[in-house]
């Protein structure tokens, strides 16, 4: 699904974009992070994977931290409130654990996961986000 989602996602983007394969090798030897990663998976009635949301906590030494790297829905999930158990799902997990800061990223015009992340708790914040991307 993290290959579909970066398919989906790469259009917003102003890089040269990926096939399948060339995203399939990239993530498949991408380096690895060291701190906790939660997958959580949420399945449809046949047990196909429908949905996932994946966290990651880490201290950089003031306290455990998280992030919700990605939140994704394949399209026939959809509508079904399938992001919004997955964030809840998230969210009682971050707070088992009593992290000290969250954060989320995502576009301006991404309704649906803004959606899911206000349900959360998470606010836009003011803050000015600058990026850099190797461009060809």
């Amino acid at each position: 699904m993290l290959v579909d989602l970066a398919l989906a996602e790469q259009r917003h983007f102003d890089h040269p974009p990926e096939t399948t394969d060339q995203l399939s090798a990239r993530l498949a030897t991408a380096p690895r992070f060291t701190g906790e990663n939660h997958l959580l998976v949420a399945r449809s009635s046949d047990g196909a994977a429908i949905g996932l949301c994946w966290v990651v906590l880490f201290d950089p030494g003031t306290g455990l931290e998280a992030e919700i790297a990605e939140l994704y829905v394949r399209p026939e999930g959809r509508g079904q409130g399938v992001a919004h158990r997955l964030m809840s799902e998230a969210m009682q997990l971050i707070r088992s654990r009593e992290v000290t800061f969250a954060c989320v990223w995502t576009r301006g015009d991404n309704n649906a996961a803004l959606a899911a992340y206000s349900a959360a708790g998470f606010s836009p914040t003011e803050q000015t986000v600058l990026t850099w991307l190797p461009l060809e």
